[in-house]
């Protein structure tokens, strides 16, 4: 009875698939009916394009149904934030004034990092107030802590580009410490104790004037004199010294900028579509321009991708600027509202209502876009931020190394300049010239460095921004390519790290030698002394025979052991000694019988092993 039954069963539900199948096929299906707080799906007012052009929002959000009375209570827009706050907003600097006033809609000119965050939009099923579930919280959270870390590690890229590749602003602070530094050694230091080292060059010169070496003579006096010179001009213009070695450098950086930097994105006006003029001229530096590029690709495009589900759908595409211009403050709103603080609220209600409308919007067009920017999807925001902290970590290695090297060489110059009148002091003596030659080698290697890892910052910045502007490119892709871009650049510039290479000394040479100028001093006048006698020699003409050396060796001076197996001679048995002065002065060995009177025993001959004497013909004895 229970097989009947099952039977039944499974004829019954095939028979109202059938049913169904049938129905839909030729009777259709009635749409869902609206839910009672949704407005209405309407038109847009605008284009893709308009909706990308920020002089133009105001028009498309008019033009958008406003929120129902129903939902203008249950709905919160997120609190906008500054470009300067957060952990990155420690490395934001406001941009110059035509910069801001233009109408470009450059992300980090004009907004710094502000907006790098999440919130939830509408996330409660009920319009009461109620606890948001935890998992959101966390989520968010996770994801937020992700965006930090990741927005920090690019404004520290670009503020440490942006100030090597225009040091003028950076090293202002310096110039009084270079004037007063300087000076003060050059009168405490160079003044007092160079007469001393003057006296010291004058008693060498008389001395060494015994070896009639005009050249030598002319080499120290040379090399005094321009010493002193040189130690003169930069104490009389240190600041000046430092600027002009700035600027002949920043001109060349600006010169391969322009050339292989970041490209200018001007459109002749014949081309411009934007209603604004000022939008289609670049003025931005090129180190501003990677910024923008950098932020851009790296962290906006992130941001989105955890707001709407992707950073490529037409629905990104054309609500994205306006929904991060809602959640941010831009340099001249907060300007305005720090000078009077009756706009604060006017703009803050702007900025809500165009949250608000955009994202009514959005719900219509695209709802699966909408679960995401209710913040219902967490782990996406998650994964969208370790996305952005990987690009940000990869395309940060190689900028802010190569960012640090050409500062490091700018701080060389300064440090040279206070340096150059106490290793001058003692480098008047030519001989003892060891420690003002190094730090010419070292001013020549950073100048080296600063145009070789400028050029090759700017290739790198080319390089990152056309792999993140070709749209064929994937997002995963675009990281990998960073990465190894980096890598090779990195490589190739291998030999250039260290300062002190190019100038033909490795990192312990300078320590190693730092009393190399005394044994350099004493070799020379041993030198000298060997001079003096060789030429006192030649001098009074050699009158001794040439010396003879003993070229052919004695049996008993092998090197190899030798055993004899033969009894040892008694000393009776050997013939008379005879005291005659030998030719040779070499004392031979000879055998001893041992004192006891048993059978003979075997010795082990082991000849010495002194060198043959060496003796002169005239000093040997009349031979018999």
């Amino acid at each position: 009875m229970t097989g009947g039954r099952g039977a039944r069963r499974a004829a019954g539900g095939l028979l109202a698939a059938v049913v169904l199948a049938m129905s839909t096929l030729f009777g259709g299906v009635s749409p869902a009916a609206a839910a009672p707080g949704d407005p209405p799906t309407a038109p847009n007012p605008c284009s893709t394009e308009q909706w990308r052009n920020p002089s133009l929002w105001d028009g498309c959000v008019k033009g958008l149904p406003e929120l129902g009375a129903d939902k203008v209570d249950c709905v919160k827009a997120p609190t906008p934030s500054a470009p300067d706050s957060g952990m990155a907003g420690w490395f934001a600097t406001m941009p110059a004034e035509n910069l801001r006033a233009s109408g470009r809609p450059d992300m980090y000119t004009k907004y710094g990092y502000a907006g790098y965050d999440y919130t939830t939009y509408d996330a409660t099923t009920e319009c009461v107030p109620a606890v948001l579930h935890p998992d959101f919280k966390f989520e968010n959270t996770v994801a937020n802590g992700e965006f930090l870390l990741a927005s920090s590690v690019i404004g520290a890229s670009n503020a440490l580009r942006e100030k090597a590749w225009v040091p003028d602003s950076m090293w202002g602070w310096a110039d009084p410490l270079v004037e007063t530094a300087t000076q003060a050694v050059y009168k405490k230091v160079f003044t007092v104790f160079g007469g001393v080292t003057l006296a010291v060059v004058g008693l060498y010169l008389l001395w060494r004037s015994r070896q009639s070496d005009m050249s030598a003579t002319m080499t120290t006096v040379g090399w005094a004199l321009l010493i002193m010179v040189a130690v003169t001009a930069l104490a009389r213009w240190p600041v000046q010294s430092a600027n002009l070695a700035d600027g002949t450098l920043t001109a060349s950086l600006n010169a391969v900028h322009t050339a292989i930097g970041p490209r200018d994105e001007s459109l002749p006006e014949d081309r411009c579509r934007n209603l604004d003029p000022k939008a289609c001229a670049d003025n931005r530096a090129p180190a501003q321009r990677a910024s923008d590029t950098a932020t851009q690709g790296l962290l906006y495009r992130n941001w989105l991708r955890g707001l709407l589900g992707s950073s490529e759908s037409e629905t990104a595409q054309r609500y994205g600027p306006i929904l991060y211009d809602a959640k941010s403050y831009s340099w001249d709103e907060l300007e305005k509202m720090r000078a009077d603080q009756k706009f604060r609220q006017e703009i803050i209600d702007r900025k809500a209502n165009n949250w608000n409308r955009v994202a009514q919007q959005i719900k219509a067009e695209d709802p699966e876009a909408y679960e995401h920017l209710k913040g219902v999807r967490g782990m996406d925001r998650i994964g969208a931020g370790f996305i952005a902290i990987l690009a940000a970590i990869f395309f940060a290695l190689f900028d802010i190394a190569a960012s640090l090297l050409v500062l490091l060489g700018f701080m060389i110059f300064r440090w040279a300049v206070i340096a150059a009148p106490v290793l001058g002091t003692v480098g008047l003596l030519r001989p003892a010239s060891s420690g003002i030659r190094r730090l010419a080698n070292v001013v020549v290697a950073a100048t080296f460095n600063i145009v070789i890892f400028g050029a090759g910052s700017a290739i790198y910045l080319l390089a990152v921004n056309l792999i993140i502007t070709t749209p064929t490119i994937p997002g995963w892709l675009q990281v990998v390519l960073i990465l190894l871009t980096g890598i090779v650049g990195w490589m190739l510039l291998r030999p250039y790290r260290r300062i002190t290479q190019l100038g033909g000394k490795t990192s312990s040479n300078p320590i190693a030698s730092l009393g190399g100028w005394q044994r350099l001093f004493f070799r020379e006048a041993r030198k000298a002394e060997a001079e003096e006698g060789h030429d006192a020699a030649a001098g009074r003409g050699s009158k001794a025979s040439p010396i003879v050396l003993q070229t052919q060796a004695r049996p008993e001076a092998r090197d190899e052991d030798t055993s004899i197996s033969q009894p040892t001679p008694r000393p009776e048995d050997s013939p008379a000694r005879d005291d005659t002065p030998s030719p040779a002065p070499a004392q031979v060995r000879r055998w001893t019988e041992p004192d006891d009177e048993g059978a003979p025993s075997y010795a082990i001959y082991r000849p010495s092993s002194r060198e043959a004497p060496v003796y002169r013909p005239e000093s040997e004895p009349a031979r018999r």
